[in-house]
């Protein structure tokens, strides 16, 4: 069966979305490296929920870098050395230290390491060698007794690690020639015995794997050491972490793991930073803000000893106790690099892709000198390996040799000169002609590695939350001096001089590519001896407690060096640690059942995808292939009441309670807008002691509220989950409106300001405030914006689409007045659960004229602790203003309200009578009629409420219906004392325009003009298809004078009874729905009542027809001992809230204080005290209040009587 494709990483993508993470499973495995690959594959078939969380990023053959601009790229250089200070300063600015990039080169004083970030760990980069460690070396002192005593008890965990990573020799039909080379130097040496080729865990023929894996033929290219791309690597990654998905495991990539702390209750919680591409430009808050996962049973430590000792560091800070040796006694595992540099013999040790001259694998074979008798101290034994040098370095090498031999190489001039000169000609050759030019320096340079014991004294610890590595100059010990000088003798048979690594030089300090311990497994278990048992599990102290649960399973538990290539013995020690863990938990690893092939194409046997989450309907939203980060901060006010944010905020402030907002928005497009997929964190110590988790959030870009008229939010809906376990949602928005216009300043805080209100998922408010972006952020936002798909040209024009419809979406509220205008549509329909009228009727008034009465009878009670609907409650009666003829809606009665005034009344036992005066019934009759004709109305309806009910009725009056009312009440049209009170809205007796009515009404020469040009009728409802004239008007009307930019609007309907009465509200105490049906309760009027209105206005009192003043004293008197309450909005700017006070005022000193009050209300204009969205939380209960007592006034007088 032939296993041959052209693709070299036919398997599936073994990472998953990061959103995916649940917030716990049975058992979460920190890193990806062979002991952490182990206990993934073993967990998953042992039955558990595995969650694996890598650094790097997932790597696949295919992908690895090739050229050195490449690996530059994706190295990283870290640490700090003082030593070399200006070095590690150069080596630096050379690379960032982003811990994500596959290279990872750590800095430390005395010894360097170097290692790999990636799914699958440094087995992506490392040369596959499967070697056992001698049974002399685990019966050394450092090991526990369990592995001291009995070394061979690791065999059958060698062999399982051995059939799932299947090594294999070199093939024997084939002698690269650093392989021939090397086994040369073996027999020079005196090892012949000891030369043999190594087993690697790589494929030399097209197959599959034992997880399943396709694998394919490996090319003897010699790029193991930068990762292979021709599919034949058999790392972790193809082999325990693919088994390991198969079996359910779901694996994160990203996550940088900062600490482990305890559960309450069992368990563990993992607190890591995860490193989508722009987080970590906020570097102030990336490792401060984390998320978290829970590991209800088991959390395996398998980061490396860098990476978990760093983790058992910061989690001792944190609280979790441990060994106080925890850090101390890593080796470097003897590792040392040497070069064997322009010999006499060509090597071919340089990686490249060559079907002609292949250069054979990184390494073949190995001089093993471990020390084999008992009776022999393990310490002296060493192996040396062949190896190759990376093609992508091979320009730097070549100058670093050459600087190194030069001093060597000018004294051997002197005695053999023309040997010099032929060696000399070879390294031009390398530097003129490139590293594979025949003959040259480079082509005749050997490499090896040694591995050996040293004196287990490097030192890990933690500055400033950075771990600092420090050890001996291990080239300056006996032991090195001993091989350097064997290696020394060696090349003076091959014509070479000895070169090191770079970092070597004059302080002698060495890089290793296998460092060891930081959490070594204790020689007599207990903290005292070490910082994890015989398993792994790392102690709670010094004693032989242990964190239940808490398992280091990689090289970190090592306790010394190993002298031979370590992954064999990483992974046998980790089968060993999870084998016998999951039989005293009574688990069953399944270890029988083979895998499926597996392909790109393929799915999990096993998933936990399914198990609690139904897959939704709706469709999802296309990414357009860009995402950003965002921070914000603020504060916000705990507890259930809501009120206004600002203030929520600043009491927030007040008391301390911060918050911060930590999201990565991915940038999707729905059917009609951008709507953003959010990760994120958000931090807020009075809901929880950790960060709350985004489990699920979006973001709606401009879309328009229901909740406010004429603006656009940019909402936020997230549910969070806090580490104690608690659900809330969190509702943000950013609200644009017309306040932004023209000012910038109002349009940064406009878009950078989130009010924001948190609730349990039972809808229990919780808290409220607001978060802002600060312009420093902001800054940093602007760098967060990244591709999430491999870049496209076209990526540039989605990402322009949508920064356009971002900056066309604030252009239309910051250039409000030219946006194009909006003409009158039904938006939705009218709320049918709204109460209609019991009953309608014509009444007629006493010149003949007929109007319209609708009436609404007592619905339920509500609320138990007021009247019930049939106690013998007064009945109201509602005036309104003038809102032209043939309305749909009264405006006491319009369904858009949530709480209408005829609801709030009818619901509290109140019948209510609804007039609808002669200026809104027959067109005929409206032309003709004014104001004062209406107080006939008014005295018509008064007296057919007189004749229907026992009570007296209670009026409520608007504007115009409430000077109509005055005006029969001071020619005696209408008798007080058939009232039982009176609210009037707005205006009364006397009449005080607002500014720009002022200046409209001191002639009646602009309505003059208007019929001249156009007639004494104007429409409150114009198209695109109205006459010319109408469109002239709607177009100047966009500029028509407002006294706040929020007020702007490009409602045609709005801008046009603002030219007629006057600005009427306050759009903020609009909504949408209201807003956008202005057209259903206003309709065109004639300009005789206008006429009028305007005269009223200009004298300043009620006139009648004639112009003739009614607000005169023996006319006052008529209003004597009637309850008044005056209503005015402080904004308003239709009549000046000075009218209602010049009435209060008047009334009280002619009669007396008791019978009069006033009701300012605060940041509301001239109707929307009626129709305002919130009028029945702060209007309608000061009327309602006011008629309970006049009621109660009457009582006591019928009483007294």
């Amino acid at each position: 069966m032939s296993y041959s494709t052209d693709k070299t990483d036919n398997y599936p993508n073994l990472s998953r979305p990061f959103r995916s993470m649940r917030p716990e499973y049975d058992v979460v495995i920190i890193g990806s490296g062979y002991g952490a690959g182990v206990a993934a594959s073993r967990m998953a078939r042992a039955g558990k929920s595995v969650a694996v969380l890598e650094l790097g990023w997932e790597r696949r053959s295919g992908s690895f870098p090739h050229t050195f601009s490449q690996c530059v790229k994706d190295m990283s250089i870290s640490g700090s050395t003082a030593k070399n200070s200006f070095t590690s300063k150069w080596m630096k600015w050379l690379s960032s230290g982003d811990p994500t990039r596959l290279f990872q080169v750590f800095l430390g004083d005395g010894q360097h390491s170097f290692a790999a970030h990636g799914l699958g760990g440094s087995s992506l980069i490392n040369a596959g060698v499967f070697l056992k460690a001698d049974e002399g070396t685990l019966q050394m002192s450092p090991w526990p007794s369990e592995i001291r005593d009995e070394p061979t008890i690791l065999d059958q965990y060698y062999s399982r690690a051995e059939a799932m990573l299947q090594p294999s020799t070199y093939p024997e039909n084939s002698t690269p020639n650093k392989l021939e080379h090397l086994s040369k130097e073996s027999r020079w040496l005196g090892e012949k015995g000891n030369f043999y080729r190594v087993p690697l865990t790589i494929f030399f023929q097209n197959g599959r794997n034992r997880a399943g894996v396709p694998m394919q033929a490996n090319r003897q290219s010699g790029h193991e050491c930068t990762g292979l791309n021709d599919g034949s690597k058999n790392s972790v990654a193809t082999t325990y972490l693919a088994d390991a998905w198969n079996w359910g495991a779901e694996i994160f990539c990203g996550c940088e793991v900062q600490f482990v702390e305890k559960t309450d209750g069992g368990g563990y919680t993992i607190h890591f930073a995860w490193h989508e591409s722009g987080r970590s430009v906020f570097a102030d808050h990336f490792k401060e803000q984390l998320f978290w996962v829970k590991a209800k049973e088991f959390c395996f430590l398998g980061a490396g000893a860098l990476g978990t000792t760093g983790v058992l560091l910061r989690s001792k800070q944190h609280g979790l106790h441990m060994s106080p040796l925890v850090g101390r006694n890593l080796s470097g595992n003897g590792d040392f690099l040497i070069f064997g540099y322009n010999g006499d013999t060509i090597i071919n040790g340089i990686a490249r892709e060559s079907s002609r001259a292949p250069p054979g694998t990184t390494v073949t074979a190995v001089i093993d000198k471990r020390v084999v008798d008992p009776l022999e101290n393990p310490l002296s034994g060493y192996i040396i390996q062949d190896g190759c040098i990376p093609e992508t370095f091979n320009p730097v090498i070549q100058i670093m040799l050459t600087l190194q031999t030069m001093k060597s190489q000018a004294l051997c001039c002197l005695w053999n000169p023309r040997q010099e000169a032929r060696k000399t000609l070879a390294s031009l050759k390398s530097l003129i002609f490139g590293p594979y030019a025949y003959n040259g320096a480079l082509q005749r340079t050997s490499t090896y590695l040694v591995m050996s014991h040293d004196s287990n004294e490097i030192i890990l610890t933690l500055k400033d939350d950075q771990l600092c590595l420090r050890g001996p100059e291990e080239g300056r010990s006996e032991h090195f001096k001993w091989i350097k000088k064997m290696f020394k003798e060696l090349f003076s048979r091959t014509g070479a001089r000895m070169g090191f690594s770079y970092p070597y030089g004059r302080h002698q300090e060495e890089v290793t590519v296998h460092l060891l311990g930081g959490a070594n497994m204790s020689n007599n278990g207990t903290g005292y001896g070490g910082v994890t048992n015989h398993l792994g599990e790392v102690f709670s102290g010094s004693n032989d407690a242990v964190h239940k649960g808490l398992i280091c399973c990689d090289a970190s538990i090592i306790p010394t060096a190993l002298g031979v290539n370590p992954l064999a013995t990483i992974s046998a020690l980790s089968e060993r640690s999870v084998s016998l863990i999951a039989e005293r938990s009574g688990l069953s690893i399944d270890l029988e059942t083979e895998n499926r092939s597996l392909n790109a194409h393929s799915k999990p046997s096993v998933s936990w995808d399914c198990q609690n989450h139904q897959k939704s309907t709706k469709k999802a939203p296309q990414s357009i292939g860009w995402q950003f980060t965002e921070i914000m901060h603020g504060h916000i006010r705990m507890g259930p009441e809501i009120g206004s944010f600002t203030v929520s905020e600043r009491i927030g402030k007040g008391a301390s309670c911060s918050m911060r907002m930590f999201l990565t928005v991915k940038i999707c497009r729905g059917d009609l807008q951008y709507q953003g997929i959010c990760t994120g964190t958000i931090s807020c110590y009075a809901l929880s002691r950790a960060t709350l988790k985004i489990v699920d959030g979006t973001v709606d870009f401009f879309t328009p509220t229901q909740e406010n008229a004429e603006s656009s939010v940019i909402s936020y809906h997230l549910k969070l989950l806090s580490v104690e376990g608690m659900e809330y949602r969190l509702e943000g928005h950013k609200l644009i409106d017309s306040n932004i216009a023209f000012s910038v300043r109002k349009t940064w805080e406009g878009t950078t300001t989130v009010n924001v209100n948190i609730a349990r998922l039972d809808g229990m408010n919780v808290g409220a405030g607001a978060l802002h972006i600060s312009l420093l952020d902001f800054k940093k936002q602007m760098r967060t914006f990244r591709t999430t798909r491999d870049f496209q040209i076209s990526l540039i024009l989605t990402l322009m689409g949508f920064l356009i419809s971002f900056m066309y979406h604030i252009s239309l509220f910051f250039f409000r007045p030219f946006v194009p205008m909006r003409f009158s549509r039904i938006s939705r329909k009218p709320n049918d659960s709204k109460q209609p009228s019991s009953t309608s009727c014509n009444i007629t008034a006493s010149d003949g004229v007929q109007v319209y009465l609708d009436i609404y009878d007592p619905i339920p009670m509500q609320k138990i602790d007021e009247p019930g609907p049939n106690s013998n409650l007064s009945p109201v009666l509602l005036l309104p203003g003038v809102t032209g003829i043939g309305p749909m809606h009264n405006l006491y009665s319009l369904p858009f309200l949530r709480c209408n005034m005829v609801e709030y009344f009818t619901q509290r036992g109140h019948r209510c009578y609804e007039l609808t005066p002669r200026w809104g019934c027959n067109p005929a009759v409206a032309q003709k009629s004014t104001v004062y004709d209406c107080r006939l109305d008014v005295a018509a309806a008064i007296g057919y409420i007189r004749d229907k009910e026992p009570q007296k009725p209670y009026v409520i009056a608007h504007c115009q219906g409430s000077v109509a009312l005055c005006m029969g009440l001071l020619d005696g049209t209408i008798q007080s004392n058939h009232l039982l009170g009176v609210t009037a809205n707005s205006v009364f007796m006397n009449q005080v325009f607002g500014y720009w009515n002022s200046l409209k009404g001191r002639t009646t020469l602009l309505i003059q003009i208007y019929e001249l040009l156009a007639g004494d009728y104007f429409p409150i409802v114009s198209s695109a298809k109205s006459v010319l004239f109408q469109r002239l008007l709607d177009t100047l009307l966009r500029f028509y004078p407002v006294g706040h930019t929020r007020d702007l609007c490009t409602s045609t309907a709005c801008r046009r009874t603002s030219f007629a009465f006057g600005l009427l509200w306050n759009h903020e105490n609009l909504d949408m729905g209201l807003h956008d049906n202005i057209h259903r309760f206003f309709a065109g009027t004639h300009t005789k009542l206008m006429k009028q209105v305007v005269r009223t206005g200009t004298r300043g009192i009620c006139i009648d027809n004639g112009l003739c003043p009614l607000l005169t004293a023996e006319n006052l008197q008529r209003l004597k001992g009637l309850p008044i309450l005056f209503v005015s909005g402080t904004e308003n700017q239709v009549f000046n809230p000075e009218s209602t006070l010049k009435d209060y005022e008047l009334l009280r000193r002619r009669f007396g204080e008791r019978l009069y009050r006033r009701f300012l209300v605060e940041g509301y204009g001239h109707l929307d005290p009626i129709i305002g969205k919130h009028a029945a939380d702060d209007v309608y209960w000061r009327i309602f209040a006011h008629l309970g007592w006049c009621t109660e006034e009457m009582e006591n007088e019928m009483g007294e009587g």
